[in-house]
């Protein structure tokens, strides 16, 4: 019995044991619809869309509907983010309020929206049951949780465009500057699939 409970502790240990931004109370201030501005700890979630806000008094919830802007300093990057409440269109003529998370801010800017997926994990871990000296390895699969990342583009337009991953996107919005940023993209030989790529690409073309 306690080996059956060692392996499955094992196995499910990393679902358990792991902390993400969005688990933490950040210092920061919000700016409410109102013009607002409220100091305190704050704690955020891309699923629901809200905000809670602990200003040392009260624990506050805001959602998306009545925050503009707020601003948290994450430990865990040891930097400063910014989010913001923009209207998404998400059909025909119909947008909504949506949490996005402001990563360059220019002519052209770079949003994401986070979120925490599960994904299997595969472990070799002895087993006792089987014959022979020496035990045997078989296999255990789990889950454990990371942090997914989904990019926008805003433009100047005040339009939201969701980024697939396809460069006909990328020189798409870019068509002003089509022939630097093809020379470009090609020669630093840029992964659209990297954070840092993208942001890469979207500061060349705000210089440019």
């Amino acid at each position: 019995m306690r080996l059956i409970f060692f392996i499955s502790f094992l196995t499910y240990y990393p679902l358990i044991a792991q902390k993400f931004p969005s688990d933490i109370w950040h210092k920061g201030e919000l700016v409410t619809n109102d013009g607002d501005t409220i100091k305190g700890n704050l704690k955020y979630d891309f699923e629901s869309q809200s905000i809670q806000l602990d200003d040392g008094k009260t624990l506050k919830a805001f959602n998306v509907n009545n925050l503009f802007f707020f601003e948290i300093y994450d430990e865990t990057i040891r930097d400063y983010r910014q989010f913001y409440s923009l209207m998404y269109e998400v059909g025909f003529d119909y947008r909504v309020p949506v949490l996005f998370e402001m990563m360059i801010e220019g002519k052209l800017s770079l949003l994401l929206r986070e979120r925490i997926v599960a994904e299997s994990t595969q472990s070799y871990l002895p087993s006792y049951y089987a014959y022979g000296i020496m035990p045997a390895f078989t296999n255990n699969y789990g889950y454990i949780n990371k942090v997914k990342y989904d990019y926008f583009f805003l433009t100047d337009n005040g339009k939201i465009h969701e980024f697939k991953g396809k460069k006909k996107e990328i020189y798409n919005l870019m068509d002003d500057k089509f022939s630097e940023m093809k020379e470009y993209i090609s020669k630093n030989r840029i992964n659209l699939k990297k954070m840092s790529d993208l942001a890469r690409i979207v500061n060349y073309y705000n210089r440019i």
